[in-house]
């Protein structure tokens, strides 16, 4: 199955940070995702254009989380 989404794609959502839907680019990061401290390298996430802040994350970056949650 080829990944729907890549580095680079663009797409629209709803920023948090700037309270208005916005342009989204898509990039890895290293993100933490909220009441955890395990960090999680290279997810690929949906990024505003404007703002610079995470605003989603699409579906096939959730195996990651699934592979290095199993490590406990």
């Amino acid at each position: 199955m080829q990944a729907p989404w890549h580095e680079g794609d663009t797409s629209s959502g709803n920023c948090y940070s700037c309270r208005k839907p916005v342009t989204t680019r898509y990039e890895s990061r290293a993100i933490r995702l909220n009441r955890s401290r395990v960090t999680f390298p290279n997810v690929l996430v949906g990024v505003c254009t404007e703002c610079n802040s995470m605003v989603d994350v699409p579906k096939q970056s959730f195996e990651q989380f699934r592979e290095l949650g199993s490590w406990k």
